[in-house]
């Protein structure tokens, strides 16, 4: 299949296209200037993979969590190919599953996270490919309540496979460990941090594949980010 994948939840944005077996990628860690590049990114990526807008069988990005700023750019960007490449349907596949997906085969509990900043994360967790916590903005002493009572109600042969062992993945992996050790977190399990920052695209190809595979739709015209917190206005609006 022929197709073209952005990853713009944090400010390391990724830009992927693929042409049948062929793959082309750019990823650009510069900060606040998303808006300045995503554009020209994409259209450099698409010639790399000699692909147009107009050849592509669909498009897939993470929908959030993540960067408020960065998930608009990303679904303006994809819905201007919908509407300008031949209806390219767009299927949105949630920042974590993305994050995680490599990992799924991992003999122990997987977390995606993404630092929502004030030691505070997104973050979902599965186990054996099974969904353990939700997705959702979670205050980092409230995740190791709830993540340990999640691995408490495993059964024992459950809990042997564990381990006692949390894989921590997705570009900002680091920094959840790093606050985890300077606010005394997660003693009762081995934390251990995804290497590199680096993530495989083909996780949104994959999981956007199978969505169309088991005839799930594509997003529609009205669906957006999900954000899963309110933004800085609405909270200050809400106050």
């Amino acid at each position: 299949m022929k197709a073209l994948a952005l990853d713009t939840a944090i400010s390391c944005i990724t830009i992927s296209a693929k042409n049948d077996e062929y793959l082309a990628s750019l990823t650009l860690d510069i900060g606040m200037r998303q808006s300045e590049k995503l554009l020209p990114a994409i259209d450099y990526v698409l010639k790399q993979a000699d692909l147009a807008a107009a050849d592509l069988d669909y498009t897939v990005l993470t929908e959030g969590p993540g960067s408020f700023t960065g998930l608009r750019l990303g679904f303006a960007a994809l819905k201007a190919i919908e509407l300008f490449g031949n209806d390219t349907p767009l299927y949105g596949i949630n920042s974590l599953d993305a994050y995680a997906w490599p990992f799924m085969d991992f003999d122990g509990i997987v977390l995606p996270i993404i630092d929502a900043h004030k030691d505070k994360f997104y973050a979902k967790a599965f186990f054996n490919g099974t969904e353990l916590l939700p997705c959702d903005d979670w205050d980092l002493r409230v995740l190791e309540e709830k993540l340990l009572a999640a691995s408490a109600n495993l059964s024992q042969d459950q809990k042997l496979a564990a381990k006692d062992t949390v894989l921590v993945c997705g570009p900002e992996a680091k920094t959840f460990v790093e606050a985890c050790k300077e606010n005394d977190l997660f003693k009762e399990k081995r934390i251990i941090a995804q290497r590199g920052r680096s993530i495989s695209m083909e996780s949104l190809f994959a999981l956007a594949e199978e969505k169309i595979s088991s005839g799930q739709p594509p997003l529609a015209d009205y669906d957006g980010p999900q954000y899963f917190r309110a933004s800085e206005a609405e909270q200050k609006a809400a106050n």
